[in-house]
């Protein structure tokens, strides 16, 4: 099976936001990069999944007029929830609480959010839906943010979560996995991210 993992284009958003779940438009010239990330996939693909966020939504329509099928909808994709932090400047967050959640974010909730291992553990169960829903052969399109992308690259490549920063993803990266099934288990390969 091949998997490419597709990050949103550029959201319209002040720098230094911190945003998550935040619902945000994108930028005004967003089609020049959707034709862009049509290109990096150079691929026909299954079947596309992604995160309701409307920057992904979009995206997705767009891509899936070179697909086989419809958008499935998942909110097991949605970006790590930031609850009290979302929508404020990185400055305006009192440096205490950030500074405690940064020491260990693959653990620790931010006020009224969720913690990067809560975001791993809904990416572990569509990543299991997925690998028990398609054959070896498909191509399987999944629209979504940096966290859930990281924590399905930290899997796939069996690493740990807090190494996940490793994976270098701009908007509208591509990242293709490779997925196997001898008779026992799934094995992946990366074949390349941030194209």
């Amino acid at each position: 099976m091949e998997l490419f993992l597709i990050r949103h284009s550029t959201p319209e958003v002040p720098k230094g936001t911190c945003y998550g779940r935040t619902d945000l438009p994108l930028i005004t010239d967003f089609k020049i990069e959707f034709e862009k990330i049509s290109a990096k996939l150079n691929s026909t693909l299954d079947r596309i999944y992604s995160s309701p966020s409307r920057r992904c939504k979009e995206l997705a329509e767009f891509l899936s007029k070179n697909s086989k099928g419809t958008v499935e909808y998942s909110e097991l994709l949605m970006e790590l929830d930031f609850g009290s932090w979302e929508g404020k400047l990185w400055s305006e967050i009192p440096h205490a609480e950030s500074e405690y959640w940064m020491k260990d974010f693959v653990n620790q909730k931010t006020p009224n959010g969720e913690s990067y291992l809560d975001l791993s553990q809904r990416i572990s169960f569509f990543m299991e839906e997925i690998l028990r829903t398609y054959s070896t052969n498909s191509k399987v399109g999944i629209v979504t943010h940096a966290g859930p992308i990281r924590a399905f690259l930290c899997s796939l490549a069996s690493i740990p979560l807090a190494s996940g920063f490793q994976f270098d993803l701009e908007y509208g990266s591509v990242s293709k996995v490779i997925v196997d099934k001898n008779e026992t288990e799934f094995f992946s390969k990366v074949i390349y991210w941030n194209r």
